[in-house]
Order: structure tokens, then sequence, then C-alpha cells
């Protein structure tokens, strides 16, 4: 529904389905919202040009609307999704919104791929302790570390500043 640049893709196809949906007495959809594809490019530079459109799809239709906002940073995610719950209902008036920050794919049978953002895993590569890692040393490149929750690592932000911005 949303690619990898953030456009809405078959706009038209989905507002048929939509309609299907409302039409069946459907009171609502959930959306998930990746990490890697708003802040993609370059910390703090977003775009949320292909959900926004959705959004006003869905807000048309006066369906009821669910976002996940997908990440997994390994981290007390209580304190981190209250704060990002509260921007987002603000930000995009949304009826709920949950968020969490990791990557999508890339194991065997998916058929999507969504990235950390570039960015990120550019730090990773000469810093791969951002990384989740198990007991035994390994490093899991999908997900970050609850040790920089507060930890300046991310081009100056920590991670839970990631979260809040």
């Amino acid at each position: 529904m949303i690619n990898i640049k953030c456009e809405l893709v078959d706009p038209d196809g989905l507002l048929k389905q939509l309609r299907v949906l409302k039409s069946v007495h459907v009171d609502g959809v959930m959306v998930d919202c990746w990490w890697g594809i708003v802040e993609a490019h370059a910390p703090q530079e977003y775009n949320w040009n292909g959900y926004k459109r959705l959004f006003q799809m869905v807000r048309e239709l006066k369906l009821k609307l669910q976002v996940t906002i997908i990440s997994l940073i390994i981290v007390s995610c209580s304190l981190a999704d209250a704060i990002c719950l509260m921007w987002c209902l603000v930000l995009l008036t949304l009826d709920q919104v949950v968020m969490s920050f990791h990557e999508c794919g890339g194991n065997f049978g998916d058929d999507v791929c969504i990235p950390l953002p570039h960015w990120v895993a550019e730090i990773g590569r000469s810093n791969p302790d951002i990384f989740f890692t198990d007991r035994e040393g390994r490093h899991n490149p999908e997900c970050l570390s609850w040790g920089i929750d507060k930890e300046r690592v991310l081009r100056g932000r920590t991670a839970l500043e990631v979260m809040m911005t």
C-alpha cells in the first residue's frame, strides 16, 4: 500500500477496497507506519506523504484509523510508546497509535523488505553495538539495543529521542 519511497501505491484500487469494507460495515482499518520509510535517508528528515494521503482517504470514508508506527528498539517501550502515542495523536489526529522501531522482511518467506533507515544502518556498520546483541555476542541488525536509550549514537540523538521526534 505504501512503498519504500512513501508513495501510496494504486490509490484508486485501495479506495475501492476501502469502500467495500465500509459497505460491509467495517468500523475501521489498521495501518503500519515504518520508521525505515518515514525517516529513511537522513536524521530528522521525514516523509509522511503516502501515509497522509492514505489517512485522508480513510477519514473521508469516515472509517476509524489505528496506526502502528513500526520500529523495535528493544528499550523500555512503555515510556517510549506513551510519548509517541501523545505525539502522533496531536500531529496526525488519529484514533489510536502504537509505536515500536525494526526492520521488516529479510527472512525466509518474507515478501516485503523495509530496512532500518539508511543512515542508521550506516552507523551500525561502524558501530555494531547499536544493534541488539544476544548472550553469545551476536548482533541483530534488524533492531536497536537497549544500550543506546540514553547514548547519543544516532547522529547526536539517543534512541528515545529518535522515537520522540
